[in-house]
């Protein structure tokens, strides 16, 4: 299904930002992990075939510049177009809300048939077109944090509940909803995933059964008491499942329509998840430690023998260290150091690793000339040798590489360490200048820090 997506920066966030201030901060700092959720897990829209797979053909994100700079480099690299929309009246309004009528109308005469229109806003001037498109046969799917009017919801094919979005698209537990209460559109939000057909190669294509958390269970789920225990036998038996559910995919595997066929399949045991209330800590309950959970999206299940892995995915959130170690003492440097590693792909070593790393470099160029990959294949040996450092040949390149592009010509008497570690912040920088990423004052000296420690003021 050919969609197209339009994202009112403003409004989002800031109803967002009423509503739950942590989710305001996921939803602008990693767009890529949402925009999974909405083409691998959102339900499609009636009138489509329900079994087809949206393709996001555009991706269109409307920001005041003004105010929200610091996120732009973060829809960049999550391959948005950007539209500026600065404060056009004295009351900081701006002109988000035409540009993007304005851009729909245009999309919807192309050549290019879009099947589905995804609009991420609660402002209700977006009713008229929405009717527009409706009368054209398109599919229009809309968010609307707060209090849509019920004009807006009506002229929209599938509203996307809030309480889905915070939970299975941004990975956090929606605080403004109470334990055991049923959303009140219920079925304008139940992921709808098809059923399994015979001889279908696909493990994961079951009938919905709820609305899934981040872990994958139902609201039903929680509210529902715990009827009695899974037996060793049934428990194999999941572990095999979720196993053959990870084999047979060359990605992670999406946890909430991995949960709904699950519950599906063994629907008395996993009731209440054997008494763990969702899917997630009944997974880890499974003492299956080859795989991983993956968090954003709703959460995702990989091995990392068969699937190529975002480190940074893997921690349970911003401020865990749990899988990065080195960093007791420097745990505020970390969130700043995750998201630039994430941004440029610089390596998210810590303080005391980059230290270590720039003085081996600096006395092996004081005993050997430079040699690319001679170089860094020494400092790797004399790392492990000398601090127990398992450094990987691609960070180290990376370090070398990126003094270089900087400007830095090693074996010219300016190898010490203050300029080396000068140089390797000033391309980090010029990286995230690059990607649009925007820095305070506090963040640039946490940056300063990270990587250059005391030879740089």
């Amino acid at each position: 299904m050919k969609s197209a997506l339009f994202v009112d920066f403003d409004n989002v966030y800031t109803q967002l930002r009423q509503l739950q201030p942590a989710a305001a901060e996921r939803f602008a700092r990693q767009p890529i992990e949402w925009i999974r959720w909405l083409t691998e897990s959102l339900e499609i829209p009636d009138g489509h075939d329900p079994q087809a797979r949206r393709r996001l053909l555009v991706r269109r994100c409307y920001l005041n510049p003004n105010w929200y700079q610091t996120y732009r480099h973060a829809f960049l690299r999550a391959g948005f177009e950007i539209v500026d929309c600065p404060p056009v009246t004295s009351q900081g309004k701006t002109s988000t809300d035409i540009h993007m009528v304005l851009d729909i109308v245009e999309l919807l005469q192309h050549e290019t048939r879009y099947d589905e229109f995804i609009v991420l806003s609660a402002d209700a001037d977006f009713t008229p077109v929405l009717r527009k498109l409706r009368r054209f046969d398109r599919r229009t799917s809309v968010l609307a944090i707060g209090f849509p009017s019920a004009a807006y919801q009506a002229s929209a094919d599938l509203l996307i509940d809030e309480r889905a979005f915070i939970e299975q698209a941004l990975g956090l537990t929606s605080e403004s909803t109470e334990v055991g209460s049923l959303p009140t559109q219920m079925s304008s939000v139940e992921p709808a995933l098809p059923s399994e057909q015979p001889g279908s190669d696909d493990p994961l294509r079951a009938p919905a059964d709820g609305l899934l958390t981040d872990g994958g269970a139902s609201w039903a789920a929680v509210q529902t008491p715990f009827v009695r225990a899974a037996t060793a036998e049934e428990l194999a038996q999941i572990s095999r499942r979720i196993e053959q559910a990870v084999e047979q995919r060359s990605q992670p595997v999406a946890a909430g329509q991995l949960a709904s066929r699950l519950r599906h399949e063994f629907a008395l045991p996993l009731e209440n998840w054997n008494g763990h209330g969702t899917f997630k800590p009944f997974f880890r309950s499974l003492g299956l430690t080859h795989l991983l959970w993956l968090n954003g999206s709703g959460g995702r299940i990989a091995d990392p023998a068969r699937h190529a892995l975002d480190p940074l995915a893997t921690n349970e959130s911003d401020t865990c260290l749990e899988r990065a170690p080195g960093w007791a003492g420097h745990e505020a440097l970390f969130p700043v150091a995750r998201e630039v590693s994430s941004l440029t792909g610089a390596p998210l070593l810590p303080p005391p690793t980059v230290r270590a790393v720039l003085q081996l470099l600096c006395e092996d160029l004081a005993a050997h000339a430079y040699e690319p990959t001679e170089t860094a294949r020494r400092i790797r040996e004399q790392g492990l040798a000398q601090h127990g450092m398992d450094l990987s040949m691609r960070d180290v390149v990376f370090i070398l590489r990126g003094m270089q592009l900087n400007g830095h010509v090693f074996g010219r008497g300016q190898d010490d360490a203050r300029t080396l570690a000068q140089r390797l912040v000033n391309q980090v920088l010029f990286l995230c200048e690059r990607e649009q990423m925007v820095f305070s004052e506090a963040a640039l000296t946490q940056l300063r820090h990270w990587i250059g420690g005391d030879l740089i003021d």
